[in-house]
């Protein structure tokens, strides 16, 4: 069945209960402790995968479109329960403190093959992310792959995103956002938010950021893309390895300012603690795509600092031109190894809460729809 744009977005605002939530919604009283929902990637489709994508008929290779047409599917079928229960679980946990959304980039799928379905996605998927949690809560969110993805650059998507995005992160933050990278306040402290499609990651700018915000109590980095990479792949912030010297140059100006990065792209639930030379970085890495329902309790693969860059890991990195070798990756192991103090990986799909505060700073994870916390990842304690 085919929807109209108005039935779709009706019925996906039913299922997500965009009705009235309790009155307790606005902007924490208390600037020095608050919270922050938090999403992953959502990869907002609809239940018809014709709905968005009929016109995405067009690719560079057979290959590369079968697998985005398998994932078409694969978020058919999420759209329909899965991720709007998910939504709404996030936004009947908020709560009197919560600040604001962060949603963590691939807000949408992309491949609509035209600019104008490609911004009526992005629209659609804001207005019903932003409904969800009563419509006024800030809904912050940041350049993922996905949201700038056509097929060939005759699709528009890169320019309908660039269009999209700025002027509506200046209407939710109530600053000035002229670029895909850009930094706002909240109380004492500073969110840089960073796009890290190559070849966009701008690290002068970045630099003259994080300079003007020299005073923050806390320096989060916001990318799709994570800071400390993986090892499973080159596709991280600053990953290409051309922009070898740019990462260690950022690596050491965010663990100068004891930085915590929160990102996603990998579709895991990661964390790490990083103890450098110049200073402490400690990444989240969060996951909202619910591709398999499992994925609602925590799956541990790896945990503890040894099993950092595995070998059984790193064996199942096809080699590949794009991503980089086996080789070059058993490298980034090696050179991260010696300074990783703590590591976590889990298949993992939910939604999540940052509570910031002098004390502390942790990201509580919910599991699926549920809302029961399921684990809370300590990024910061501060108590003596």
């Amino acid at each position: 069945m085919k929807y109209s744009r108005r039935e779709f977005l009706g019925l996906t605002s039913y299922a997500l209960g965009t009705g009235l939530l309790p009155g307790c919604l606005h902007a924490a009283k208390d600037g020095n402790s608050y919270s922050v929902a938090l999403l992953g990637d959502t990869h907002y489709d609809s239940p018809d995968p014709k709905f968005y994508h009929a016109d995405y008929t067009h690719s560079t290779s057979k290959g590369r479109y079968e697998a985005h047409l398998k994932e078409h599917l694969r978020n058919a079928e999420m759209w329909k329960e899965r991720m709007p229960a998910l939504i709404h679980a996030s936004a009947s946990c908020a709560t009197q403190d919560t600040a604001f959304i962060l949603q963590m980039g691939d807000l949408i799928q992309g491949d609509c093959g035209n600019p104008a379905t490609h911004r009526r996605m992005l629209n659609d998927a804001f207005e019903t992310m932003k409904g969800a949690y009563g419509g006024k809560l800030p809904l912050v969110t940041v350049a993922g792959n996905h949201d700038i993805r056509g097929d060939v650059p005759e699709d528009g998507a890169l320019a309908a995103f660039d269009a999209w995005q700025p002027p509506l992160m200046t209407r939710e933050l109530g600053v000035p956002v002229t670029k895909t990278t850009f930094a706002f306040r909240h109380g004492p402290d500073v969110f840089l938010v960073v796009d890290f499609n190559e070849p966009r990651p701008n690290l002068g700018l970045v630099k003259s950021l994080l300079k003007a915000n020299a005073d923050a109590r806390y320096t989060f980095l916001i990318s799709h893309g994570p800071a400390i990479p993986n090892c499973r792949s080159r596709w991280f912030l600053l990953g290409l390895p051309k922009r070898d010297a740019a990462r260690r140059e950022l690596r050491a100006l965010l663990a100068a300012r004891n930085a915590i990065v929160l990102a996603g792209h990998t579709h895991c639930l990661e964390s790490y603690d990083c103890v450098f030379p110049e200073g402490r970085i400690t990444q989240f890495v969060a996951n909202s795509v619910w591709a398999v329902p499992e994925w609602e309790s925590l799956n541990v693969r790896e945990e503890g600092k040894e099993m950092f860059g595995s070998q059984a890991s790193l064996k199942k990195v096809k080699e590949n031109s794009r991503t980089g070798t086996q080789n070059s990756l058993r490298q980034l192991a090696d050179e991260y190894r010696p300074f990783i103090r703590d590591y976590f990986f889990a298949n993992a799909a939910g939604h999540y809460r940052l509570e910031v505060s002098d004390r502390r700073v942790a990201v509580i994870f919910y599991g699926g729809s549920s809302r029961t916390p399921a684990r809370t990842f300590l990024l910061r304690n501060n108590v003596r």
